[in-house]
């Protein structure tokens, strides 16, 4: 993982996000959902994860996974709203997320990259920049002052990502 306490921050391929499809949700109590994923998800400890394209949408967001019951289940912690959610309907996607607060970018440079892709929402999922796919090596920069919440890579396939913070 890239030195988060550096400026520019720096990430190659090696830090794109983990992923595993999500089979189900379910409220475990008030005070935590139980997710089930389709195949092994990989995680250990209580990592930062980020669940994308879930309905309904509340489920979406950057979390601390509370426990690792199995390879295929992982507890959350929900708060307010959540507690009386009902279950997803739409199971969505978990990635791992690079960074879990509100940061403010000021630049994102792609540098060195050649035919590949470059991802990069949100901890919701929301778009912050999926530039189209280079046919050539070289840079491209996205100047756009403004703040995200939650840092996921979802692909960064070749290159150099720095983000100016």
């Amino acid at each position: 993982m890239a030195n988060m306490r550096a400026n520019p921050w720096s990430f190659t391929s090696s830090d794109q996000a983990t992923s595993a499809a999500i089979a189900s949700i379910v409220r475990n109590g008030q005070g935590s959902a139980l997710i089930t994923t389709t195949g092994a998800h990989g995680l250990t400890g209580q990592p930062l994860i980020s669940l994308q394209g879930v309905v309904p949408i509340l489920w979406n967001g950057i979390y601390t996974v509370q426990a690792v019951p199995s390879t295929t289940t992982l507890l959350i912690p929900i708060y307010g709203p959540q507690t009386t959610l009902a279950n997803a309907t739409t199971p969505g996607t978990l990635y791992t997320a690079a960074y879990g607060q509100t940061i403010d970018v000021t630049q994102m440079l792609w540098d060195g990259a050649t035919t590949g892709s470059l991802n990069i929402t949100d901890g919701s999922g929301n778009p912050v920049w999926v530039p189209a796919s280079p046919a050539f090596s070289g840079t491209l920069t996205y100047m756009k002052a403004h703040p995200i919440f939650g840092l996921v890579l979802v692909a960064i396939t070749s290159g150099t990502l720095q983000i100016s913070v």
